[in-house]
């Protein structure tokens, strides 16, 4: 009787396996391509996630919520609101800014058109203010709704519309990503299963031989599922290979164009999507072959 996976038939397991690779060069090209195809489509949609992710997040970094003071708070007062606001949850950090620093900050954003500002310093229009980061941008309106209702503050203010639409369209791209995912990874596995079928389909003879003598089925199973292993090691290291020199050539472009956002470095790309290709690409392969021989060994 035949073993599962011994260290004695383990040469024959690959000899196999490889000898229906090069057995069926068509189908193993066909197997290959639409793997790659596949691989490189979900690294893009992996790099554009990435990129997304880190677009928003220096966006949020920079989003802030202004919380503008009555005139004529007392110290005690201030203290007491910078304290219950340091309270609320998802506060990052909170600063204190005085009518006298708002005034000099106004003056030195104007620059030379400062001295406009001269004179103010006795009846001074700026109101003091606490400016507000949360940890994440989800936090900011339920900040903003209690920051309203304390007493001594006069006036709220933070881009919502613009946290609406990051969180909006950074979502809608993961599920877009993902459903596209799904779809491409089916049609590699079809693929596989239909190259992995036709080997079976060809040396049909010699399988049923092989169980007439006692072979299992996994002795029998073993060579093609190291077959399609095969193919999706090969379509993940080619569309690594195309990604990397895609992407590597994107980020020099953006580098030298007047974009505000700049890529993420290719190499922190390809050591993010490199466990993630190479497990869902070794998936696919094993998936393919896997489905095929089983509904063969049942007929």
């Amino acid at each position: 009787m035949y073993t599962v996976m011994s260290l004695n038939n383990m040469g024959y397991y690959f000899k196999e396996g490889f000898y229906n690779l090069r057995h069926n060069k068509m189908m193993t090209l066909a197997s290959i391509t639409s793997v790659i195809a596949a691989l490189f489509m979900l690294g893009i949609f992996l790099t554009l996630i990435l990129n997304v992710d880190n677009i928003a997040s220096q966006v949020e970094s920079q989003l802030q919520i202004r919380a503008f003071l009555k005139d004529d708070l007392s110290k005690e007062k201030i203290d007491v609101l910078d304290g219950r606001i340091k309270t609320l949850q998802g506060i990052k950090e909170v600063k204190y800014e005085s009518k006298e620093a708002a005034l000099k900050n106004f003056k030195s954003q104007l620059g030379d058109r400062g001295d406009l500002l001269t004179g103010l310093e006795d009846d001074n229009p700026m109101p003091a203010s606490f400016t507000i980061s949360t940890t994440s941008p989800e936090y900011m309106d339920n900040v903003a709704k209690a920051l309203k209702t304390m007493d001594g503050i006069d006036q709220v203010e933070y881009g919502k519309d613009i946290v609406d639409k990051i969180l909006n369209v950074t979502y809608i791209i993961r599920i877009v990503s993902l459903i596209l995912i799904a779809v491409l990874v089916v049609i590699s596995i079809v693929i596989i299963y239909n190259t992995i079928r036709t080997a079976v389909y060809a040396r049909r003879r010699e399988i049923t031989i092989m169980r007439y003598v006692g072979a299992t089925d996994w002795f029998i199973r073993w060579p093609f599922i190291i077959e399609g292993a095969v193919l999706g090691i090969i379509g993940t290291a080619v569309a690594l290979a195309v990604l990397k020199v895609g992407y590597g050539y994107a980020v020099r472009y953006m580098a030298t164009s007047m974009f505000v956002f700049g890529l993420l470095p290719s190499a922190t790309i390809i050591n993010s999507a490199f466990p993630i290709l190479f497990s869902i690409g070794l998936i696919i392969g094993i998936m393919g072959s896997t489905l095929s021989i089983r509904k063969f060994l049942k007929a």
